[in-house]
């Protein structure tokens, strides 16, 4: 036989919901009863229209919903304000997942959402937001609605929520800008994985990041095709170029540093030449040592020669680029992060001058199927700080890794037209012109290659290509964590833009 259990809704100031859960069945009793809530300031006013935070009902059982508590802000200050919805000291202790779940709905402009989610998870006091940098306009009223449910499970024991709390008070703060990191996970709240990387990743779902690590750190990086119904929007506008023109970037990952890394996306999101120009990545070619972004003076030693003492071609060239177009921006980026010229070997492989032999990033991408986001040998990890790579870098800049290419959805030697290949009109964003990334490939006992991709001859295609020949020259940076997030939802038509400041953040 089932048994009841006791539930207990205390009720005080705006919202206090105290639960005790059994198995199955709950009853309740209300021992308090909530206040109307009418806060005004010079700037916002809001009331409590319906519920007060009183959760009415009696033999509640798995399936309960809570009264609806309808509350309206007013925007009663001289422009746009910007605002937060809060739990005050939020307690959440319940275990199990998917049951416990909220949802905030606005059908006049306010913050709204589609489906509910789980309350969020605290066993002491905390401050937790809901919803942050909700713009109102002068005079205008948002009306809100919350919904707390408990639901009700057939197959799944709910016991282990018996005795647990949940408790809080919802607050509306005034809105301080987030950073873009914390701006861009909660665009994009489903966190996925991927374990097969055989096939270009031609799937996209929206509002979607996924995981993997770098150096055991979560880092969070955008997968999958651009469409016209499901676009990716990691598009960002940073910075302007020596003749004044607006510069865009769409973002790749996260870094193990907290950074944001952006990929040039030239002037304009429609671009069908979003690169700097066309370079050699070296105009010698020789010696395998000349995959490096730089190199050293041995040809036939590999320690000695990613010594690091020459640059490439290829970093002269994006270092003059940056030199004239990007140093005032410099505040804004990390120089701590690692961008890594992997010059592993692979698994068997010796390093020679006559014979060949394929470098790590072969094997792992086009034999093993296995992107990794990790540098292994400190003189690989191009930085301009010392303390977390070999400090080689004149700016904070670099390019895209074919790793970082197969994590986004490429394939080696398969056309994958993803976000990272087409503009906003998802055409090519480079053209028929193919672009260079950092990652050694190949030695063929007399040419050196590294990763390139393909322009729209071979849409995305990810493959090796000889250093010593011109192709397209896609920077990346990364924006420092602590960079604050101004306007903009991701989107190609509204990019994420950031606060600009005197000193960066």
């Amino acid at each position: 036989m089932k048994r009841k259990k006791e539930l207990i809704v205390i009720l005080s100031s705006l919202l206090v919901i105290v639960l005790s859960v059994s198995v199955a069945y709950f009853t309740t009793k209300i021992l308090g009863t909530g206040k109307d809530i009418s806060v005004t300031s010079a700037d916002l006013k809001v009331i409590f229209t319906s519920g007060s935070g009183t959760i009415n009902g009696t033999d509640i059982e798995p399936g309960w919903s809570s009264a609806e508590n309808t509350f309206t802000v007013k925007n009663e200050s001289n422009g746009t304000y910007k605002y937060n919805i809060i739990i005050k000291d939020l307690v959440n202790t319940f275990v199990t997942e998917g049951f416990l779940q909220y949802k905030i709905t606005s059908t006049d402009g306010g913050y709204t959402m589609s489906d509910f989610v789980d309350v969020p998870k605290s066993s002491t006091a905390t401050d937790t937001v809901l919803a942050e940098n909700i713009s109102i306009a002068k005079g205008a009223t948002h009306t809100y609605k919350i919904v707390i449910n408990y639901n009700n499970s057939d197959n799944v024991d709910q016991s282990a929520d018996m005795g647990k709390t949940l408790s809080g008070k919802i607050f509306i703060t005034k809105a301080s800008n987030p950073t873009l990191a914390i701006k861009l996970l909660a665009d994009n709240p489903t966190i996925s994985t991927r374990s097969d990387f055989s096939a270009p990743f031609t799937t996209n779902t929206v509002n979607t990041l996924y995981k993997a690590t770098e150096n055991g750190t979560d880092v969070y990086y955008f997968a999958g095709q651009d469409t016209a119904s499901t676009p990716v929007n990691n598009w960002v506008k940073f910075g302007k170029n020596s003749s004044n023109q607006d510069l865009y970037w769409r973002i790749i990952r996260t870094n193990a540093d907290g950074s944001i890394r952006l990929l040039y996306h030239g002037t304009s999101t429609t671009a069908t030449n979003a690169y700097i120009g066309e370079s050699t990545f070296n105009t010698n070619y020789e010696s395998p040592k000349y995959v490096g972004y730089m190199y050293g003076d041995s040809d036939a030693d590999l320690d000695k020669a990613r010594t690091n003492t020459n640059n490439s071609t290829i970093k002269t060239y994006i270092d003059n680029w940056y030199a004239s177009n990007m140093t005032s921006y410099t505040k804004y980026l990390s120089t701590t992060v690692v961008y890594c010229n992997d010059r592993e070997l692979a698994s068997g492989a010796s390093y020679s001058t006559t014979e060949e032999f394929y470098f790590k990033s072969h094997e792992r991408l086009d034999t093993n199927k296995t992107p990794t986001y990790d540098c292994t040998n400190d003189n690989d990890k191009f930085a301009v700080d010392a303390s977390t790579g070999n400090g080689k870098l004149t700016y904070p800049i670099a390019l895209m890794t074919a790793d970082e290419i197969a994590y986004a959805g490429g394939a080696s030697a398969e056309e994958a037209p993803m976000w990272y290949y087409t503009n906003s009109s998802l055409e090519s964003s480079t053209g028929s012109t193919e672009w260079w990334s950092l990652s050694p490939s190949y030695w063929n006992g007399n040419i050196a290659s590294s990763w390139v991709v393909y322009g729209s001859d071979d849409p995305g295609n990810l493959n090796y290509g000889y250093v010593y020949r011109l192709r397209g020259v896609r920077p990346v940076v990364s924006l420092k964590t602590c960079i604050k997030y101004s306007t903009g939802n991701g989107t190609s038509e509204t990019p994420y833009e950031i606060v600009e400041t005197s000193s960066g953040c």
